[in-house]
């Protein structure tokens, strides 16, 4: 061997050695976390502590070298750290590895088996035709019919997520007994997963208007009239499709008596009675209308007058306010203010704005406007808006909020977390846990369901902050104190946290981080978004979902057309698993290899 050549080995045997050293030195400091991971995990907690050590370091000049000797160039060895260091030192030595002999415990066959074994804790029974499981959103509980279970069920979902900061257990119960019962029927197991709504901060707005209730005509696609308008008379307004009437009209009323109005926009409306409905009369109107309190009602059976009142009292909505990039928000906790032409917003969350610093940017609407805070005073914080989707945006009443610059700590589970933790020990297979921050958010609910005695319940890990990804190895190491976990890449929340740009590159290091630690990882948030919508793909959503392959399941939002959405996933992973498996090129056949179309 020429002397140059020798010399280049024996630096790439220092470099290696020096690698390998670092990686047993991360090892060591992180002794104490493997150490509390459950048994199973202890490798996987290990196996993240090398892969921590190796990330730190730059090793893009030595997988040249290596890459250019044909040897592995480190790409690959996220599950399996230590053994691929040792596999390749010692084909660099004069003594080539023996594998016949039984090496690190830990080599890419038992990393592969035990990320598979978690996948299954956590999603059940591996899908018959591919690896990666599809999780679908349930809409509406009322939607949620055995039709809708079929269709979803039999297109190819696996699993169902139900959304726990909208509706109540009562529907949550239905919608899952639902969606149970059809899988089971075509052998699947149907595990649900309940989303705790966790600390997501929406901002309000304490300046109201008058109320309006659009009672919209059901209309096809093509915008023909499907039905009459459904309404319910009330004694006193709750919610939805209810017009109040005075409450001694309402045992009176007979199927076929009409009441006449004219609505809001001036329009002759004419209801007719069908009936006692749940919690009022039924009602329905052919036409549209818009309803405010106050306007006069005649009611009439047949040609007779029986009565004349008004629409009662509606409840007082917040206004919607018109920004343009350039003008200034006042943030603060009391909805108060000493000029009445900025614009206020209340955050609700007490504490939290005295932990927000001039100069951190304040992100509204997932986005869609972003401000910057110019001062902070006696009022609360004066921010000035920097950026908007459209100018001027229109900012309703509870959009969420995000401040992706600073340092906050949150409160802890609020009511509506632990009803939905409830239910979900009652009546589901796991929760995700929204908003995840730290290691302590892990453990917070991960205590809660080891008091719960529920083996393999499943806990899955939404990171969707700045925070999350700057405390992401010791998250992790805490994840592995439990069974039956996984990770989401929620990556609507992420982008607004991170900026789109930095979205693509850390959505890569989750599934690589996931894959250290042999924990499963979900792709989540607009996979296929305008076919669920519309029942047509885009060409960029068609790209996403084959990227969506290196996770091991792929999490689709509602929406209309989610059969379809469901099938055209299941196909793309289909064919995308025989050419890719994590970060692994897989070379199958190619039929324009063989010049075939």
């Amino acid at each position: 061997m020429p002397s140059e050549s020798r010399k280049g080995l024996d630096a790439l045997r220092k470099d290696l050695f020096a690698l390998t050293t670092a990686v047993e030195d991360e090892e060591r400091r992180q002794r104490a976390h493997s150490e509390a991971a459950l048994p199973k995990h202890r490798q996987s907690a290990v196996n993240l502590a090398h892969y921590v050590g190796l990330r730190r370091q730059d090793l893009r000049h030595l997988q040249r070298e290596l890459a250019a000797l044909g040897l592995s160039s480190l790409g690959r060895c996220e599950g399996h750290v230590r053994d691929t260091l040792r596999r390749v030192s010692a084909w660099l030595s004069d003594t080539p590895w023996d594998t016949s002999g039984p090496g690190d415990p830990l080599d890419a066959a038992n990393a592969e088996a035990l990320l598979r074994e978690n996948t299954q804790a956590l999603f059940g029974p591996r899908p018959a035709k591919r690896r990666v499981y599809i999780m679908v959103t349930a809409p509406d509980a009322a939607d949620v019919t055995p039709a809708w279970a079929e269709e979803v069920v039999q297109a190819g979902a696996d699993l169902l997520r139900i959304n726990g900061a909208h509706e109540s257990p009562r529907e949550w119960e239905a919608v899952a007994a639902t969606f149970k019962a059809c899988a089971a029927a075509h052998g699947k197991a149907g595990r649900v997963i309940v989303d705790l709504p966790g600390p997501k901060l929406r901002a309000e707005i304490r300046q109201f208007e008058d109320p309006v209730v659009h009672l919209p005509r059901r209309k096809d696609r093509q915008g023909k009239s499907l039905a009459p308008t459904p309404v319910l008379l009330v004694a006193a307004y709750k919610e939805g499709a209810q017009i109040p009437v005075p409450s001694e009209w309402l045992s009176r009323l007979q199927p076929g008596d009409v009441l006449d109005l004219v609505d809001a926009g001036e329009r002759e409306r004419r209801l007719l009675v069908r009936g006692p409905g749940e919690g009022g009369i039924q009602a329905e109107c052919d036409r549209s209308l818009y309803v405010t309190g106050g306007l006069p009602l005649v009611w009439r059976r047949g040609d007779v007058v029986l009565g004349e009142g008004r629409v009662g009292g509606l409840p007082r909505q917040p206004t919607t306010l018109s920004v343009s990039v350039g003008d200034h928000l006042l943030l603060n906790a009391s909805g108060d203010s000493d000029d009445p032409t900025v614009a206020v917003l209340t955050v609700p969350e007490p504490g939290l704005l005295a932990q927000v610093r001039v100069g951190e940017r304040v992100v509204l609407d997932d986005g869609k406007l972003v401000a910057v805070v110019e001062a902070a005073g006696r009022m609360g914080l004066v921010c000035r808006v920097t950026q908007a989707l459209k100018s001027p945006a229109r900012l309703r009443s509870g959009k969420g909020i995000a401040f992706p610059d600073s340092h906050l700590t949150l409160s802890e589970l609020g009511p509506q977390d632990e009803i939905a933790l409830g239910f979900a020990l009652r009546h589901a297979d796991g929760v995700g846990l929204s908003f995840v921050s730290t290691a302590h958010d892990v453990a917070r609910i991960g205590e809660r369901l080891k008091e719960a005695a529920r083996p393999g319940f499943g806990m899955i890990l939404k990171l969707e902050t700045r925070s999350a990804i700057r405390n992401l190895a010791p998250i992790l190491f805490k994840a592995l104190q439990y069974d039956a976990v996984g990770l989401m890449i929620a990556r609507g929340d992420l982008a607004v946290e991170l900026s789109f740009e930095k979205l693509a590159e850390m959505q890569e290091e989750i599934l690589w981080f996931g894959e250290a630690c042999h924990l499963p990882v979900i792709w989540a948030t607009q996979v296929l978004d305008s076919v669920a919508h519309t029942g047509l793909a885009t060409r960029a959503e068609v790209t996403d979902a084959a990227m969506a392959v290196r996770a091991e399941c792929v999490m689709l939002n509602k929406g209309p057309h989610i059969g379809a959405a469901v099938r055209m996933l299941a196909d793309i992973i289909g064919k995308m698993e025989t050419h890719q498996y994590k970060k692994r090129a897989l070379y199958r056949s190619l039929s324009v290899a063989r010049g075939e179309a």
